[in-house]
């Protein structure tokens, strides 16, 4: 039996109570990532693979930054905008900095 790739989550990451879709694009964005490539994939690509629209990726990743989930570097080239590549950053609950809890989304 071949064995499948896989993705682990941190467990800090349950602490934000993330909103299916948002928790949905912030797993795909982890299964992109890797450290010496980074992650890069397009709105067109998270759509797809999450099962939603591309408006719905757009909010997902504007709510995720806001949390301080993931940062989004805006690339341009040859004078149009290319794939965003995100960059995902150290999840701040309170069991690792003592702090209040994170902000819970509302539906």
């Amino acid at each position: 039996m071949k064995r499948e790739p896989f993705v682990m989550l941190p467990r800090k990451l349950f602490a934000y109570r993330l909103p299916p879709i948002p928790f949905a694009v912030y797993c795909y964005l982890l299964c992109c990532y890797n450290q010496i490539n980074g992650c890069y994939p397009s709105r067109q690509t998270i759509a797809k693979a999450c099962g939603i629209s591309d408006s719905s990726v757009g909010r997902a990743v504007k709510q995720l930054e806001k949390l301080g989930l993931i940062k989004v570097n805006y690339n341009f080239g040859d004078g149009r905008q290319r794939n965003n590549s995100y960059e995902l950053l150290p999840l701040n609950t309170p069991e690792v900095h003592g702090g209040p809890a994170p902000p819970v989304i509302q539906r």
